[in-house]
């Protein structure tokens, strides 16, 4: 049923808990743009929500300069020391140093990991989707604003808070930023010109993923961000990210009048789309559903993950309120529009929703796979470990994402609730992934990927409301 209650009215209990949630965890959010923990390296898919989170916090120059050392390290042939493998059970879980010819093959993704000592590593056989199409669409999304503020700003006065950079994460330890600095990387024109180029670079290696030219791009295993699972095959969540990537570059595209590339992104979008539908749509079970390959190794086929829910979230994104058709607009070039997607879509996704929240939610737990995994490497998984059966802040907060995306009000109060709960030393959000058992914390603490998600995901719900 839904209420006669106007949008803000109903939104109200979610945005005060939401508001002691953002103030709780703000200074964990701009410490670093490492995970967080243990986890010391730079994850560039982790990396694509915390310099978010930093853009919406006001470190805007921060964000900046580590978007410009972020495409530094773009894999191209001979330039920096590169290993391969640890994570592929092709490669026996072994790394390898990459050759010429192999980084010519990975040319244009970036690397999963990039590490202080002066190397990077692609954790699979092959560069992962999500790390490249994430960063695309981070830096696309952080650079179409900060032009605009920077051309506000040069117009007139400008507000002050529109220019505030607090660089607070400038002190920590793994934040180079000091020649970067100097030499003005904190120009938002500067950086399109640097990272642009590098952008359809990378927009290039993910379309030749693409192998067989359905409009879906296929991964080996674990070549995203569930690194354990063994995935191989059409993933729902890799296709989600594809479309963020797509979707952002090209609005950032029109805004600099280059409206042949982006008109290209958005044809590459309608054509995933049209494929995820026909695809990966299961009639059967009522929600979205991986396609794996007759080699995949994890099991069984018919997993449902939490990270489809990134899909509603990829579809719903810059959409018109009457309607989920994605608007890829400048303010002075023409307007371009997907086709009228399916007249079902919208149906579909709450039918994804509710299957998530039929079969993934034990015990108001929402947990990242429904079933026991039947196979996991190179980490050998128990039961309610790591990605097997356990509950994830970081998908978490994108569920919340989608389902506030359909106005399912009273769900997104019940997650916050749980990433917010304080049963044990430090609220759940904190931790990498909770044990549901026990519901004890564990992995990387405090994992900054989970709580920056879950402020974006507030931020957006925010801005929602506000609309």
């Amino acid at each position: 049923m839904t209420s006669n209650k106007p949008p803000s009215y109903r939104w109200e209990p979610f945005a005060a808990n939401a508001e002691s949630f953002l103030q709780k965890t703000q200074e964990h959010a701009l410490q670093g743009l490492n995970p967080g923990g243990v986890y010391q390296a730079i994850w560039c898919r982790d990396a694509s929500y915390i310099l978010k989170d930093w853009f919406l916090s006001g470190n805007i120059h921060g964000a900046l300069q580590q978007i410009f050392l972020i495409w530094s390290h773009q894999i191209s042939s001979s330039k920096e020391k590169l290993v391969y493998g640890r994570g592929s059970p092709e490669m026996k879980f072994l790394s390898e140093v990459t050759n010429g010819e192999k980084e010519k093959e990975f040319e244009g993704s970036l690397p999963t990991t990039i590490y202080q000592a002066g190397f990077s590593e692609v954790y699979g056989q092959n560069p992962d989707i999500d790390s490249t199409a994430l960063m695309i669409s981070t830096t696309s999304w952080i650079l179409a604003r900060a032009l605009r503020s920077d051309q506000d700003d040069r117009s007139s006065d400008g507000d002050q808070s529109a220019r505030k950079s607090t660089t607070a994460a400038q002190k920590s330890t793994d934040y180079v930023s000091t020649l970067l600095y100097e030499v003005g990387i904190t120009d938002p024109a500067k950086v399109v010109d640097y990272v642009v180029p590098r952008m359809l670079k990378a927009i290039d290696y993910l379309a030749s993923r693409d192998k067989d030219k359905d409009g879906l791009l296929e991964q080996n295993h674990n070549e995203d961000w569930m690194d354990t699972v063994l995935r191989a095959g059409k993933i729902v969540y890799s296709q989600a990210c594809w479309l963020l990537a797509l979707n952002d570059f090209s609005i950032l595209l029109q805004r600099l009048g280059r409206d042949s590339d982006a008109s290209r992104l958005v044809q590459l979008s309608e054509n995933t789309i049209s494929a995820v539908e026909q695809k990966l749509w299961s009639e059967s079970d009522g929600c979205y559903v991986d396609m794996q390959e007759t080699h995949h190794i994890g099991g069984p086929y018919r997993t449902l993950t939490q990270d489809v829910s990134f899909y509603l979230v990829a579809i719903s994104q810059n959409t018109a309120n009457d309607g989920l058709v994605a608007e890829f607009q400048s303010e002075k070039g023409p307007r371009h529009e997907l086709k009228r997607i399916k007249q079902n879509l919208h149906s579909r996704a709450i039918s994804t929703l509710e299957s998530m929240r039929t079969r993934l939610w034990k015990e108001k737990w929402p947990l990242v796979t429904e079933v026991e995994l039947k196979a996991t490497g190179p980490w050998i998984l128990k039961p309610y470990q790591y990605h097997n059966q356990t509950f994830w802040p970081w998908t978490t907060g994108i569920e919340m994402l989608a389902r506030s995306r359909f106005d399912l009000v009273e769900q997104c109060d019940s997650l916050l609730f749980k990433l917010a709960s304080e049963g044990h030393p430090h609220i759940h959000a904190f931790y990498e992934w909770v044990n549901p058992l026990t519901d004890q914390g564990e992995g990387a603490f405090p994992f900054r990927t989970g709580i920056t998600a879950i402020r974006i995901a507030i931020a957006d719900i925010f801005s929602k409301i506000k609309k």
